[in-house]
């Protein structure tokens, strides 16, 4: 695997940028240049190694990862999600715990 690189770019300005021949290589200085860099038309919210896997927020034109896990083979998607939710809940000092079912109380 490679790296992905995340960008958030504002619609507003994209009568800007969808004609910007030099686009590409601005997103890559942004991104070579550390995470969640200004771009003239929005932002590098990330640029990780692609096995690691984001749970971010986006807000106006801009956006911030606030967990990760580790990609795994066969994972499901109730497991990644899960995984991303405890890590979060734990940075914010909280547990995370299921709801009990009739089958369980």
């Amino acid at each position: 695997m490679g790296f992905r690189t995340v960008v958030v770019l504002s619609n507003d300005q994209s009568h800007e940028w969808e004609n910007d021949p030099e686009l590409g290589k601005k997103i890559f200085y942004a991104a070579s240049a550390g995470d969640r860099l200004p771009l003239q038309y929005g932002q590098v919210v990330e640029c990780v190694h692609a096995d690691l896997q984001t749970l971010a927020v986006f807000d106006g034109y801009a956006g911030k990862p606030v967990a990760y896990t580790h990609w795994n083979r066969g994972q499901s998607d109730e497991v990644r999600n899960l995984a991303l939710l405890k890590d979060l809940a734990e940075k914010m000092g909280y547990r995370v715990s299921k709801k009990p079912t009739k089958e369980t109380k």
